[in-house]
Parts: C-alpha cells; structure tokens; sequence
C-alpha cells in the first residue's frame, strides 16, 4: 500500500530526493517526479509500464519556471495563454531547453508544460523548487485516476500519495502547440477551441495526420478499462451482465445489472468531472462483465468527453 497523507514537505522531500509522489491536479491524479532529473522520470515510465515514445507533460508553479522549460525567445502566443487561462487545465507545448531531458520529450525537440490549479499541486512544486513531470497515476493505457483510490489501486512504486480528495475537472488538459504566432490543437479538453480562438483572434488549427506522438494521450487505444466497453449506439448484444453509464434516456426497458448517470441535469462539464468515477466504477462492480455507455453531444466539452470514451471503447471495437 502507497503511504498517503497531505503532508506537502514530505512529499516536496521525496520529490528532491529523485522518488516518484502521486499528487492531485484539478484534472486527475499525476505522477510526478523532478522533470529536470532523468533518472527520476526514467521511474515514472517504469512505474507506469509506459513506452518511451510517449512524451510527458511538466507541471510548473510560476513563469519563472517556464524559463527553464521553452526556448527564448519565446512567441508572444503563450503568453496570451498563460495569462488566460493558467492557473488551469491548458497544456502549452513548444521548443523547449536543453535543460529538459529527452526522456520527457521522446527525443522532441519540444516540450508540454502547464500551471495546475490545484493548491496542493501548485505548493508542491513550490516546496520542491523544480518543475514536476507529471503524467496520470495510472498504468499505461488504463482509465485514468480522480480520486486516490484509482491510484492506490494501479500503483505501487511510488514513494507517496499526496491527497487531495477528488478532482473537479476530471478529464486531462486540453493540449495546444504554439508555433510561428499559430495555435494547433493537438487534444481536446475542458478548456474548448472557442475559447482559446476568443483570447488570441484564431480558431486552432486542427491536429495534422502525423503519426508522430507529439503529444500525451494521443493514441487510438488509451484510457481503457479492464472490461469490455461499447457504445449503445451501436447495437445492444446478448449479455447477461451489462452495466450503462447513461447520457441519454433510451435503452430504459433492457436490464441493466448497474447504471451510472454522467448528469442527471444533462451538464456536459459535470458529466466530464464524473466520466472516469465512472468507469472505475464499472470496472470494480463484480456484477458487471461488459461496459455500455452513450454517446455525448459533439460540442463544446462534449467533444473532449467523447475523445475520451471513444480511445477507451477502441481495442473492443476494432
């Protein structure tokens, strides 16, 4: 079992001392570690059993911070961002220092970086003084964690747990590459493309047809859980034991052994906040064998939401 508390100098100790530290963000759990130590975040990739080629994001408390991260001169761009949107769930990705191992980057030449809201993620930071590389506390591929438990119940190699209770945003950062006064969104989030065009004048370009990992959370197949999944748009089949996590009101006559509402009030960002509550959810319930789930609205938040279910529901549906 991890030791967990909400000892933030406990947690800044082992982070100094090259270990790894689960921590809260406003999105999900990370797994953090000091980003400017490769040997540090060689355990993270370990931890997670995650692939190399998968970069990860770094997490800072402060635009001094950023110095060491992006290459000067740094565009104009992110500081629109930042201003707007940091603290908060925007990834900012650009050239980055020779400070920043490669490990972080796949051997990119460019690097994610955001501002969490969280107070404890950002005092964590503050008492480690280093930036803090930080991708979800989960195992590769698996659902991602908003609560410590879905941490405690994947991980074992880390040396604490800071927590923080439940996330409230519950889904990963929307992710932007800045490049040449040009914003590209490269994953969606909470934080939509209209937002981001009403700050800097620009809708985002959309993410190229590269097959080139450019950016967390990027592959066809991620954030799964370890029980089939389908969406109920596309046949119900014959399962004995099926649980929903409903959006929508059809489907009501079929037995469902468990259903779970995203929102009761049909609220697109409080069904994101419950999404991975959810699965987890599913996954733990021993009743359930086979996962349904509804298909949300393709707009605003909706659309983050969907990237999430539809990466989960991929391996089954292929």
């Amino acid at each position: 079992m991890i030791k967990t508390g909400t000892d933030i100098a406990l947690a800044a100790h082992y982070i100094r001392q090259g270990e790894l530290v689960a921590l809260p963000t406003e999105t999900v759990y990370g797994l953090g570690a000091n980003a400017l130590d490769a040997i540090a975040v060689a355990k993270i990739f370990e931890a997670k059993q995650r692939p190399t080629f998968d970069p990860l994001i770094v997490h800072i408390a402060d635009m001094e911070m950023l110095g060491k991260l992006f290459l000067s001169p740094i565009d104009p761009l992110v500081f629109t961002l930042a201003k707007a949107f940091w603290p908060g769930p925007l990834t900012i990705v650009f050239k980055k220092t020779d400070l920043v191992p490669d490990l972080v980057t796949s051997g990119l030449d460019t690097v994610g970086v955001r501002m969490p809201s969280h107070p404890m993620a950002l005092e964590l930071i503050r008492t480690s003084g280093c930036p803090i590389a930080a991708p979800s506390a989960n195992l590769f591929s698996q659902l991602s964690p908003t609560r410590p438990e879905h941490v405690q119940k994947q991980l074992t190699n880390v040396a604490y747990l800071l927590d923080g209770g439940s996330t409230n945003v519950g889904i990963e950062s929307t992710i932007v590459a800045v490049e040449n006064g040009e914003t590209e969104m490269l994953r969606p989030g909470i934080i939509t493309p209209e937002e981001i065009a009403l700050v800097t004048g620009k809708m985002p370009l959309a993410h190229g047809q590269s097959n080139k990992i450019v950016a967390p959370g990027l592959l066809k197949h991620h954030y799964s859980p370890r029980k089939p999944l389908y969406f109920t748009d596309s046949g119900i089949k014959d399962h004995k034991h099926k649980g929903l996590i409903k959006w929508t009101f059809n489907n009501a006559e079929i037995d469902w052994v468990r259903t779970i509402v995203l929102s009761e009030k049909m609220n697109l960002v409080e069904a994101a906040a419950n999404l991975f509550g959810a699965l987890h959810a599913m996954e733990e319930d021993e009743r359930v064998e086979v996962i349904y789930a509804d298909k949300l609205p393709l707009e605003g938040i909706g659309i983050a939401i969907m990237d999430r279910l539809t990466k989960a529901a991929y391996q089954y549906n292929v």
